[in-house]
């Protein structure tokens, strides 16, 4: 049996715990992608406000029998599309970024008449 096997896990730094909620809480069925969605797991934020000691601490954050932190909660989920191409949960809203001018995939949505195209990287017509 591991050392620390069932011991509480909280992240030593940020990057640790970035580290760990990629791999975790960004892909479970427990947190859902949009902040504003009230479907959001409560461990994360307890075990901001809590050390491993206090026993409002989260169960679930430990180390598994290789020393490595895991969450018990952990269910994988995609919250992309299903095998048919239909969303599972509704589509992320579309970003609205003013510095972004337009997406390459969209020039053959745009139109433009074949006589207006610009010709770059060409000496003469």
């Amino acid at each position: 049996m591991a050392k620390n096997m069932n011991k509480k896990y909280q992240p030593s730094n940020g990057t640790e715990g970035m580290w760990f909620m990629g791999k975790f809480c960004e892909q479970c069925l427990h947190q859902h992608p949009d902040p504003n969605n009230p479907k959001q797991c409560e461990i994360v934020g307890l075990t901001m406000c809590y050390s491993p000691k206090d026993k409002e601490y989260p169960e679930e954050w430990i180390y598994d029998e290789n020393d490595n932190p895991t969450c018990t909660k952990f269910v994988k989920w995609d919250w992309g599309k299903d095998d048919d191409g239909n969303w599972k949960e509704p589509p992320p809203p579309p970003i609205d970024d003013p510095n972004q001018l337009c997406m390459p995939f969209i020039f053959d949505e745009l139109k433009i008449p074949k006589h207006e195209t610009p010709h770059l990287g060409r000496l003469s017509p």
